[in-house]
């Protein structure tokens, strides 16, 4: 039974995306091919889990200029992406088609690494100019800089759902902030996918339903582009959220009650032969769908 699904964020905006995705992936089990850019998502997560463990920013003389800082941070991600690197093979799979395809996405992550490393330094440095009263430097820039929690796991045993927060943030005064990596691009400037805002949702749902205390606002991290996209919470996105599930648990697992949702990301999808017979079908339905009503 779909009552009996173990659900997650990703799995909630999966379902919401494509019912039929979530109805192979979820119920049916069946395996999806990994891809390599999943590959560098889990080592980009990692680092960025670990950075804050390794490097502590509040030590940083504060007359030191951020090119400086920027440097140092520099020097440390890329230890880190190049020990995490090597482990392909072993810890995560090697999958790249090519040496050559393998060695672009390294280059192009410390490219986005390098760039995380700059925003960082130059915001560390601004906000050391603005702490006149170096008795709270430390406290004050680790409230500002560093994770409340880093890949923080709630479960609920109750409702069958679990889920991994990439990072929250205590804000000044009283609250939490709730960031998501994403290894992607941002599709457009200052913008939060459909997918990326529902997945978010349901980790404030997750943290309300454990703590009865709503986050302020979720943030998507488009390590990519380097685009931070913030959006306020309120009691409305929860009740979608419960809706979600709801509407959920009440499928049963008959394959008919999951509705394909056929968009040009089919393209790039593993269940696309179980969905269409070939190209045309998909395009006859693709075009179907996308014809004003």
């Amino acid at each position: 039974m779909a009552s009996n699904v173990r659900l997650s964020p990703s799995a909630i905006s999966a379902f919401s995306s494509c019912e039929a995705k979530f109805y192979y992936r979820y119920i049916m089990h069946f395996p999806e091919k990994p891809s390599v850019y999943q590959i560098r998502g889990r080592i980009i997560h990692k680092i960025m889990e670990v950075f804050f463990d390794t490097m502590d920013i509040s030590k940083i003389e504060k007359e030191k200029h951020w090119h400086s800082v920027w440097q140092e941070f520099r020097t440390l991600i890329f230890e880190l992406l190049d020990a995490e690197w090597k482990k392909i093979g072993s810890f995560y799979e090697d999958i790249f088609e090519s040496k050559e395809q393998k060695e672009f996405l390294l280059q192009e992550s410390k490219e986005f690494l390098d760039f995380f490393c700059v925003k960082l330094a130059y915001s560390l440095y601004n906000k050391s100019a603005e702490l006149a009263d170096d008795s709270w430097r430390e406290e004050n820039l680790k409230r500002h800089f560093y994770p409340k929690n880093r890949e923080f796991k709630i479960e609920l045993e109750k409702d069958n759902i679990v889920g991994f927060i990439d990072k929250t943030m205590s804000l000044y005064g009283k609250g939490v902030a709730i960031v998501d990596y994403k290894t992607s691009k941002s599709s457009l400037p200052h913008f939060i996918s459909e997918s990326d805002l529902k997945q978010c949702k349901a980790y404030a749902w997750l943290w309300f339903k454990k703590f009865q205390e709503l986050p302020k606002f979720v943030s998507v991290f488009y390590v990519r582009d380097g685009e931070s996209i913030y959006y306020p919470i309120s009691e409305r996105d929860l009740k979608e959220i419960e809706d979600d599930i709801q509407n959920i648990r009440s499928k049963g697992t008959s394959q008919q009650n999951f509705q394909k949702k056929p968009s040009k990301l089919c393209n790039y999808c593993d269940f696309f032969p179980k969905c269409f017979a070939g190209k045309e079908e998909f395009e006859k339905e693709l075009e179907a769908t996308e014809k004003p009503r």
